[in-house]
């Protein structure tokens, strides 16, 4: 756990250090063109400074985490313990998942009462609309996501041979506490356990990247064809849509699950080394003669002593 802690906390000082970089870039470039300084909270408000700040974040988390060998890259991407498993229908059935995903969440999200961060939504609307915004949420930020919550937390975890299920679920929460929105953690709960079980049946966030990439793309596309829907918060649809997209979530969900589960049926458990030391096997031929001989019963010679000594 002490590992875990340490890269959420790394995690959080390359968010810092990003943040005050495009600050003093904004500043710089204040001075440069001759436009007066802005005060750091009206700096934010712009959505290309934000979209900067998250750009450089990412890139520097990817350029950190591998440095510092917190986690590999690479297309065998997997766990100290065997190797990566990777398939073409696996990765059609993860694009599944994520859009069975997406729309389960977004569905249940209308009839729970889980509060929304307006400033965070505003953000994240106005990130969408330019180029460095869209690639950060579609692209870099879920490849840098998977690097920290899938390859570097719940790898280390498996690696110290934690209950798996403890591992998806510890790595599920510190990527749901990483939203800084209850809303979307909660979203991020569900998803982020559901992309930690694909990395511990197939050893690699190569999966996951797609479940992450798709998901939020996704998104993006809808939020930017309507946005008015998007921000119109007291905007719930009837039952007699919500039921149904629910139910097809779900469907989508389990399709994908079962035929994950089905791809990755061989991939044994983490093994872990055995101390034990068995002696070696017999040779074949040796093994053959002796199981093709019938064993001869010992006979006993009633007139020898115990100590084999023959009487007088």
């Amino acid at each position: 756990m002490k590992a875990a802690f340490k890269y959420l906390i790394i995690w959080l000082l390359i968010n810092i250090f990003a943040t005050f970089l495009v600050m003093i870039a904004g500043y710089i470039a204040c001075a440069i063109m001759g436009h007066p300084f802005p005060d750091i909270e009206t700096l934010f408000d712009h959505p290309w400074i934000v979209s900067l700040s998250l750009f450089v974040d990412n890139l520097l988390v990817l350029f950190v985490f591998w440095k510092r060998k917190y986690t590999r890259f690479g297309i065998n991407y997997g766990y100290t313990f065997g190797e990566a498993f990777s398939s073409r229908n696996l990765y059609l059935w993860t694009a599944v998942a994520a859009i069975g995903l997406l729309i389960f969440n977004v569905a249940v999200e209308f009839y729970l009462p889980l509060p929304e961060e307006p400033d965070v939504m505003e953000t994240l609307m106005q990130m969408m609309q330019n180029p460095v915004g869209i690639l950060s949420v579609c692209l870099i930020g879920p490849l840098a996501e998977e690097v920290i919550f899938r390859g570097a937390i719940e790898r280390r975890l498996l690696e110290k041979n934690w209950n798996p299920w403890f591992a998806i679920v510890i790595s599920a929460l510190f990527f749901a506490v990483a939203h800084f929105n209850f809303a979307q953690g909660f979203t991020a709960t569900i998803i982020g356990i559901f992309m930690g079980w694909v990395y511990y049946r197939t050893r690699s966030i190569w999966p996951t990247v797609v479940i992450h990439v798709v998901n939020n793309t996704t998104a993006t596309i809808v939020a930017l064809a309507s946005p008015e829907t998007m921000a119109d918060e007291s905007y719930v649809p009837p039952l007699s849509v919500g039921i149904p997209l629910i139910i097809v979530g779900l469907i989508l969900i389990f399709l994908a699950a079962k035929y994950i589960a089905k791809l990755t049926a061989d991939r044994t458990p983490i093994p872990v080394p055995s101390t034990e030391v068995l002696p070696p096997p017999l040779p074949v031929e040796y093994a053959d003669q002796w199981a093709d001989t019938p064993a001869t019963p010992v006979e006993l010679d009633d007139t020898a002593s115990p100590d084999n000594t023959p009487e007088a």
